[in-house]
């Protein structure tokens, strides 16, 4: 962060310094009290679980200079109200604003800020483009999933006057969330990886998603640059008469300026072609990995790098934990797909393990969470696309996935070709139990929305010993 002062604080959020002395430098910003170093401005935030009210005094006595609060608090402080405070109405609000300021009067106006959303890819996009940049220029990317009305704000205020690049991920699950983290990003490049059946029970449809994407593209900085994923129909339509950036259109589509193919892929590796020109190839599975790849190849040339040395970035690239990331245990190929799962991610995942996998192929199949009135439905679209792909062994973890398998296997009941099935209460069951089922050769892939926690199966498969027989 470039370093401020209270009094600066106080007067982007227009209001008073409380009881503190104004010239007092501000080094760090942070909502986590555990966190808090010297220097830090702590930011209280009444959240579901934590109220970090309740942890001030912890703040100050570990060396914050200051802290945001919100006016109920500071009525009842008493004595407390001793401590350096700025007085809000909101503080989620405003630390929005205070990230809003620091881009627009602090950060380096040099420093290219790089907005990533979309229903799926977007942390392996903020990722692959953070890799590529890291060894040629200076700059970061936000941590972790930093994607929401927190995490922006904070990845804005953790940029440093050196830094030439800044890559902040943009999610939703409801209307407008996009078109707000966006107007305190103001991008000078914009991203949208995909647009697919995610949170649908805040968004509604296809088309409100494809809606809220494209407000990203509102909010870039004329003279910027957007980078759109065109496969879906829904997103092109929203892409046309807009002149005050470049656009820059990826995919596999004939829409795409920038075109991708996959030539060959496997459970490790993903050999894509760009533009008919440059052959890339990933040490991940999945051809849906291409358009990321595509994005994160624009933003490198945009920086001026040869297109070689972005290729070579490429090929180092790691999965991020719980996306994608394949390794042999005892001699089967193991997939973990475990942070999150949505209609359009999971079709993804077993189109991969259809034409990817060479032995047995198995997938778990944990239930996909904020679908809203379409959930059923879409839970038993995905039964019916593993019995189309041929999977020889479906586990289902949760009620939703079991419910759309008991429905399903009676709707198909004269279907000779319908997979080994497996039903597990949990993530517990199912750590019990898959590991005993699995024999060498076989590719297993486990994808569910992250509240399922299939993780905890993934470290179940990691702690195996021997090779028992597998399902019959």
């Amino acid at each position: 962060m470039i370093p401020i002062i209270l009094q600066q604080v106080a007067n982007a959020l227009s209001v008073d310094l409380e009881n503190g002395a104004s010239r007092i430098q501000v080094l760090r910003v942070t909502t986590d009290s555990r966190d808090v170093r010297p220097g830090d401005l702590f930011i209280a935030i009444r959240g579901e679980r934590f109220d970090g009210h309740e942890f001030v005094a912890n703040s100050m006595e570990r060396g914050a200079v200051g802290c945001v609060v919100d006016r109920q608090w500071h009525a009842e402080s008493d004595g407390r109200a001793a401590y350096p405070c700025v007085v809000v109405p909101d503080t989620i609000r405003a630390l929005g604003e205070l990230g809003a300021w620091y881009r627009r009067e602090v950060m380096n106006q040099r420093t290219v800020v790089i907005a990533v959303t979309g229903s799926n890819g977007k942390t392996t996009a903020k990722r692959m483009i953070d890799h590529v940049l890291e060894e040629s220029v200076v700059g970061r990317a936000s941590p972790k999933s930093f994607n929401n009305h927190i995490g922006v704000p904070l990845t804005l205020l953790s940029a440093e006057k050196s830094d030439r690049y800044l890559v902040v991920e943009i999610g939703t699950s409801a209307l407008g969330e996009v078109a707000a983290l966006a107007q305190i990003t103001s991008p000078d490049v914009g991203i949208i990886t995909s647009v697919g059946e995610a949170h649908l029970q805040g968004l509604g449809s296809l088309e409100n998603i494809a809606v809220e994407k494209a407000s990203l593209f509102d909010h870039v900085r004329p003279g910027g640059m957007a980078i759109a994923n065109v496969d879906c129909a829904e997103l092109r339509a929203l892409l046309e008469e807009r002149e005050s950036f470049k656009l820059f259109a990826v995919g596999f589509d004939q829409a795409a300026n920038f075109r991708v193919r996959c030539i060959r892929r496997s459970m490790r590796h993903s050999t894509i072609e760009m533009d008919g020109r440059f052959v890339v190839d990933l040490p991940m599975p999945g051809a849906h990995h291409a358009t990321n790849a595509a994005a994160a190849f624009a933003v490198a040339r945009w920086f001026g790098l040869d297109p070689e040395v972005i290729i070579d970035r490429l090929a180092t690239f790691e999965s991020p934990s719980g996306r994608t990331c394949t390794f042999e245990k005892q001699g089967v190929t193991i997939v973990d797909d475990t942070y999150n799962a949505n209609p359009s991610s999971m079709r993804t995942a077993i189109e991969t393990l259809r034409v990817s996998a060479t032995g047995r192929r198995v997938f778990v199949m944990g239930d996909m969470l904020e679908l809203g009135e379409a959930s059923e439905d879409l839970h038993r679209q995905i039964v019916r696309e593993v019995v189309k792909a041929e999977i020889e062994l479906l586990v289902v973890i949760g009620k939703a996935s079991a419910s759309a398998v008991e429905l399903e296997w009676a709707a198909q009941h004269n279907q000779p070709q319908k997979p080994k099935l497996v039903v597990c209460a949990d993530a517990e069951d199912g750590s019990r139990v898959i590991p005993s089922m699995l024999m060498p050769g076989d590719s297993v892939w486990l994808k569910g929305s992250r509240a399922m926690n299939l993780d905890r199966v993934v470290k179940a498969l990691c702690e195996r010993s021997g090779n028992k027989a597998a399902v019959a």
